[in-house]
């Protein structure tokens, strides 16, 4: 019996980006060390696809762009996948959305994104949960970081997702069939707005959304993590803001049936776990560690025992993308250098470079400096046996030596699992 080839598929949350004086003009890619790369880019395919066109893609475009999902077929809103990641289990007709914990002052931003830890979060999460009350059902539950998602499950209206966001930088737009997307636009104007309805038929939606806004800043203000961390002198919470809210089920083709080849996903993320669950992907759960050397030494522990069973392997990084929002670029080419020294280091030793198939690539591009996501196109490495030689892996030897089959992000995957 012959044995049936393996696939590792990386996706590395925002690991594009463009040029940095201060690393001699390379990206934070190019610059990184990635020793043991190179016995992968001995037999390699490279691709410098387009993710979403003219568009700055959020991670829930990207990501399931290169699964082979066309966004623009598929997409409802990111909300739907950051509650099903989240265990909150959103039903059609529900109203589903990604909640950012944030600051304000004067009615103007101070930051899109509070850092909390988990029992920070946990305990302001269970504080909104019981204290807020508007004219309709919900359920709120922590994420990561500085996340949530937060589920409507009944009003005395229907819901609609034809609704604005009130993050600053990231604008919803709607396209036929029921399509919606945010994309990132930067933050051009500070003040805060409230949601507004699209259609008229949101205009329930809307005002629903805005009162629990209001409500929820009141909770917070008085909350005992407020209060810690005023003693503490930390940055504090005092506002969420509120992002692609979906009211129905993506319904994204199972990728097993698909291609044939039964996948497991090694994720920690709420959005890339919801994402795995509805494409079908067996999912193994990790948690985000904070030490760099802990999480990806577990989540290399994790595809490894995945690879005896599976056949295929999704394996979601997330360290790059923060520290690009953050604007630090020294720290990313250094957790570039740690995915190379650490998981692709175990992969060269587990997976048969002959045979198997290894594809590392993003799903959209973060720049250090501008601290955003840039619409530009993603380096894409393929290796496998049957490709030839490549000295090293960047945005720029993508640009220059790539296959002109792979035009869009969408056809990552449809290629990958031809070979």
């Amino acid at each position: 019996m012959v044995q049936m080839s393996k696939t590792v598929f990386i996706i590395v949350d925002g690991m594009a980006d463009l040029p940095i004086k201060r690393l001699n003009g390379k990206t934070p890619l190019e610059y990184a060390l990635k020793s043991n790369l190179y016995k992968f880019l001995k037999h390699s395919e490279f691709a410098y696809p387009n993710v979403l066109g003219k568009l700055a893609p959020q991670s829930d475009a990207g990501v399931m762009a290169d699964l082979g999902y066309d966004p623009f077929k598929y997409s409802t809103g990111r909300g739907w996948f950051e509650c099903l990641g989240l265990d909150m289990q959103p039903q059609n007709g529900q109203l589903s959305v990604r909640v950012n914990f944030g600051s304000v002052s004067d009615g103007k931003l101070k930051d899109v994104r509070v850092y909390m830890s988990k029992e920070e979060i946990e305990s302001l999460s269970e504080e909104i949960r019981k204290k807020v009350k508007v004219s309709a059902e919900f359920d709120f539950k922590a994420g990561e970081g500085y996340r949530a998602g937060l589920v409507f499950r009944s009003g005395k209206k229907d819901f609609s997702p034809f609704v604005s966001n009130n993050e600053p930088g990231y604008t919803a737009k709607f396209f036929k069939g029921g399509v919606k997307l945010s994309f990132a636009t930067g933050i051009k104007n500070t003040k805060i707005n409230k949601i507004k309805a699209v259609r008229k038929e949101a205009e329930y939606t809307a005002s629903i959304l805005n009162d629990f806004i209001k409500k929820s800043a009141m909770v917070i203000k008085n909350s005992k993590v407020y209060r810690e961390r005023r003693k503490k002198r930390l940055e504090l919470p005092n506002y969420i803001f509120l992002r692609d809210a979906s009211n129905r089920d993506p319904n994204l083709e199972d990728i097993n049936r698909k291609y044939g080849k039964r996948w497991a996903a090694v994720v920690g993320m709420p959005l890339e776990k919801g994402i795995a669950k509805s494409a079908g992907m067996s999912l193994i759960n990790v948690h985000e560690r904070n030490d760099l050397k802990e999480d990806f030494n577990e989540k290399a522990d994790y595809v490894e025992k995945a690879l005896s069973k599976f056949d295929a392997v999704y394996l979601h990084i997330k360290q790059t993308d923060s520290v690009s929002h953050l604007g630090k670029f020294l720290d990313k080419y250094a957790i570039i250098e740690a995915i190379d020294k650490i998981i692709i280091s175990r992969l060269s030793k587990i997976m048969d470079l002959s045979k198997d198939t290894l594809v590392l690539t993003c799903d959209h591009a973060t720049s250090s400096e501008l601290k955003r996501h840039i619409n530009s196109n993603i380096p894409v490495l393929i290796s496998n046996g049957r490709f030839g030689f490549h000295s090293n892996f960047g945005e720029a030897e993508c640009s220059k030596d790539h296959t002109k089959e792979i035009k869009k992000a969408v056809d990552i995957m449809p290629f990958v699992m031809k070979i």
